[in-house]
């Protein structure tokens, strides 16, 4: 049974303008306590955070795509993108704590508070038992 979760464009620009506006509050609170220096890794923790918001939307969106061409290799895709999106992660966080020198707690707090947005834009959807999304009014 093929239980795929439909997913629109437009979906994925709320949950990126979600974290955006989670990015820009954390990064103002940490401008006004900490400084500059921590702001920008902030920032930056947020910036990662959304390139892998915009790569798994562009990712279900393909698999999505496929699921209608090649049923069952969707989840193969889905597969490969999470390690991908991993694996720049892990790139991403090395370049700006190595190479760039940010600090690491503001840098890690930024992601942290832009993934919270999954669970904000998730608590206005919800899953029927079809694998349809619906948004909550």
């Amino acid at each position: 049974m093929n239980r795929s979760i439909s997913l629109q464009k437009g979906d994925v620009g709320v949950l990126v303008a979600l974290q955006l506006a989670l990015v820009i509050v954390t990064a103002l609170a940490f401008l006004l306590t900490v400084g500059g220096m921590a702001a920008q890794a902030a920032v930056y923790g947020g910036g990662v955070a959304l390139l892998s918001t915009l790569l798994l939307g562009r990712r279900v969106l393909r698999a999505a795509e496929l699921a209608k061409s090649a049923p069952g290799r969707e989840t193969a895709v889905l597969y490969i993108g999470a390690v991908q999106r991993f694996v720049l992660i892990l790139a991403l966080f090395a370049l700006g704590m190595g190479w760039l020198r940010l600090e690491p707690l503001p840098l890690l707090v930024g992601y942290a508070v832009a993934q919270i947005g999954y669970f904000v834009n998730g608590a206005r959807l919800r899953v029927r038992a079809d694998g349809q999304v619906e948004k909550l009014s």
